[in-house]
């Protein structure tokens, strides 16, 4: 019975209770008879297992269970195929589903132009806004390997394909997301023999929450899947595939996941001399774009933490790993700094036990060699950070005058930098008072570059970016943080600030308050209701400047009670009242 299977249908398996059963249905009925179903469960912890178990008892000619150790999606396929019988191989996603006739049809095509691969249409339903559209993968009845390259869509997909099963023989698929860009599209040059049928058979279910669709550090692998895509692809197609992957990465970098720009700048650059010489990114007017930014610095994925006298605690490396899986980490210390090899002052500085101005020369110095971001021990970066390193050189405010140098980054050899490192060498009051690289960064900013004190954020000369204390030094929870301090514990929720940034914050709320308010009686009459009468989430005016009012009270009282430092909610809760109020 198993010598003749015509297609075995891999679905790999996790998590899915609520979808596999409408997966698995879709293939039991399909109008194809000689074919297999096996599913790989891959550690799921839901109901997942016991489903795939009871469709094998229900189904035992038919369809074949594997249980294995959670390895993700790219695994199990390979455990699949590797314990497949089919003349064609085809996989399905365990939450999407396909129609009655899609793999009779594919492989009567495969058959009839004896292809080693076969494609369809995909019918893209994107769940949340409940609609449906048809994404047609070519546009003639016959493919011409070359133009489906360069224009035909659905290449990446490993879904919408029907493959000879020798093909596997000498490929499989790699730990990693993206692990369809990173292979199907250079089987496609590998095999270019290859079949169509123009109909929308694969039904793919779009949600947001899914792991690709989830903004996470590993989402980096796209940039190493673009790659193998680039390198393992045959080189008859390189003009088609350059332009492919080209495309692909200009929707990545200014559409779709636009966190990682700096990764895909990155990318863009290791292959500069194919980019620039492609004719058909030369004629797309749109993709030209990219030419943009091949000479573009974009700041390294180092971080740089230097510490005397103190450890690094035991979360910064796991969560440092966690969100920059492919970040570097330098990291100096008592044990390994040669003290001999600083310049004299800062030896001198080191003797009288000034070791927190020795830190802040020694991560200035690593960050003009090689560039990067500095980490203090006691700060804490998120995924978030990625954005800033399309600067050449940044800096934050921690208050409305102070400059945060718990975190700031520059590209290597930054002239900023150099200078910094080199007021330190002087023969100087600031250094004979071992002045801090706070104080020491704000004066030379103002001095040459016209900052302005004020905790706002500035672009200074068109090159140099000052962030808000709430991008570099508190969470505020408006989506903008990037890093933060985390010297004091607090419960979840919560925030440790200081008075002075808890004061300035409050004011800032209460400013743009003012002005909305200032904007609402502006207006003519009729136009829209007046701000004592508009009924805001259902609560009366009332009511809401009653509230207003009391956490004004609450922000008051709490810098006010304040000498340094305190755990704050009210604020937060306050910025959050005038979002809500500001979008009606």
């Amino acid at each position: 019975m198993k010598d003749k299977i015509k297609v075995s249908v891999i679905i790999p398996v996790y998590q899915v209770e609520n979808y596999l059963e409408r997966a698995v249905e879709s293939v039991l009925t399909q109008t194809l008879e000689e074919k297999e179903i096996i599913l790989v469960d891959d550690g799921s912890m839901d109901q997942s297992p016991a489903i795939c178990d009871r469709y094998a008892r229900e189904y035992p000619d038919l369809i074949q269970v594997i249980h294995k150790e959670n390895q993700g999606l790219g695994y199990a396929r390979n455990t699949g195929v590797a314990a497949a019988c089919g003349e064609y191989i085809a996989f399905l996603d365990s939450d999407d589903t396909v129609e009655p006739e899609m793999y009779q049809e594919m492989y009567e095509k495969a058959v009839e132009g004896n292809f080693d691969i076969v494609v369809c249409d995909v019918k893209i339903h994107y769940v949340e806004e409940n609609r449906t559209t048809v994404s047609v993968t070519y546009p003639e009845s016959t493919i011409d390997v070359s133009d489906y390259i360069a224009r035909g869509n659905n290449i990446t997909y490993s879904v919408n394909k029907l493959f000879r099963r020798k093909i596997w023989e000498s490929n499989s698929y790699e730990k990693m997301l993206f692990e369809d860009i990173a292979l199907i599209p250079s089987l496609i040059t590998r095999y270019p023999h290859i079949g169509y049928v123009p109909k929308p058979f694969y039904n793919y279910f779009r949600r947001s929450n899914t792991i690709s669709t989830s903004q996470i550090g590993d989402m980096v692998d796209i940039v190493k899947a673009f790659r193998r895509f680039l390198d393992r692809s045959d080189p008859a197609y390189r003009e088609e595939v350059v332009y492919c992957a080209v495309k692909q990465l200009y929707w990545n970098m200014f559409q779709s996941r636009t966190l990682f720009q700096a990764d895909f700048i990155e990318l863009l650059q290791e292959y500069k001399s194919d980019i620039m010489l492609n004719s058909y990114v030369a004629g797309d007017q749109k993709l030209k774009k990219v030419f943009e930014y091949m000479d573009k610095k974009v700041i390294p994925e180092i971080f740089i933490c230097v510490h005397f006298g103190r450890g690094i605690p035991e979360d910064y490396r796991e969560e440092l790993k966690r969100d920059f899986p492919q970040g570097k980490l330098i990291e100096i210390c008592e044990t390994n700094i040669d003290i001999n090899s600083l310049p004299k002052p800062l030896q001198k500085a080191w003797t009288e036990g000034k070791l927190e101005y020795v830190e802040e020369y020694e991560a200035l110095r690593l960050l003009y060699d090689t560039g990067g971001i500095v980490l203090k021990p006691e700060v804490r970066a998120n995924l978030n950070l990625k954005r800033l390193r399309t600067n050449p050189i940044f800096f934050g405010f921690e208050d409305d005058e102070a400059l945060m140098t718990g975190c700031f980054g520059a590209v290597r050899g930054h002239y900023v930098i150099q200078a910094l490192l080199e007021s330190y060498l002087g023969d100087t009051i600031f250094n004979k008072a071992y002045l801090p690289l706070k104080e020491r960064l704000r004066d030379f900013l103002i001095l040459h570059f016209g900052l302005r004190p004020n905790g706002r954020k500035q672009f200074l000369k068109k090159e140099i970016s000052i962030y808000l204390p709430s991008v570099l030094a508190y969470d505020m929870e408006d989506g903008e943080n990037c890093c933060k301090w985390v010297q004091y514990p607090c419960p979840e929720g919560y925030e440790v600030v200081s008075a002075k940034v808890l004061k300035m914050w409050s004011e800032r709320i209460l400013e743009n308050w003012n002005l909305y308010k200032q904007e609402l009686s502006g207006k003519k009459a009729g136009a829209v209701q007046s701000s004592a009468s508009i009924p805001i989430t259902g609560i009366p005016a009332a009511e809401v400047q009653k509230q207003l009012e009391q956490r004004t009270r609450e922000v008051i009282a709490a810098y006010e009670n304040s000498t340094s430092w305190r755990i704050t909610k009210p604020l937060r809760m306050l910025g959050e009242m005038f979002q809500k109020w500001r979008k009606k």
